[in-house]
């Protein structure tokens, strides 16, 4: 009899022990997962940087480049694609920003004078 109340006590130590196994290692997952959690202010230092390199890209493109003109063909400077309109404002193939040669207006308007 004493030997079957030792073996069914050995069942119950081995689930006690998967439970507290179980248990411990959900606990020491809980700990680890919130210390993988990042930094705020690593998050926003971060995304400050982005915000500023994308914002400095963005200015580049803004910066205007004066349309060429090749065999009869408005060209954007940049990406050279052909325009099909000498009065476009952005490039539709890369996005730069383009104007006419202002000499070219100002030819113009003095001629229309004369």
């Amino acid at each position: 009899m004493s030997f079957d109340l030792l073996s069914n006590w050995n069942i119950v130590d081995r689930v006690i022990y998967a439970l507290e196994s179980a248990g411990k290692s959900l606990q020491e997952s809980i700990k680890s997962s919130s210390l993988k959690e990042p930094d705020v202010e690593t998050m926003i230092a971060v995304e400050t940087d982005y915000l500023r390199r994308e914002n400095e890209n963005l200015k580049k493109r803004e910066i205007p480049l004066y349309l060429s003109r090749e065999e009869g063909h408005i060209i954007c400077p940049k990406c050279k694609t052909q325009l099909p309109d000498p009065d476009i404002k952005y490039c539709s193939n890369c996005g730069q920003r383009v104007i006419r040669h202002i000499t070219n207006n100002l030819e113009k308007e003095r001629n229309k004078k004369l």
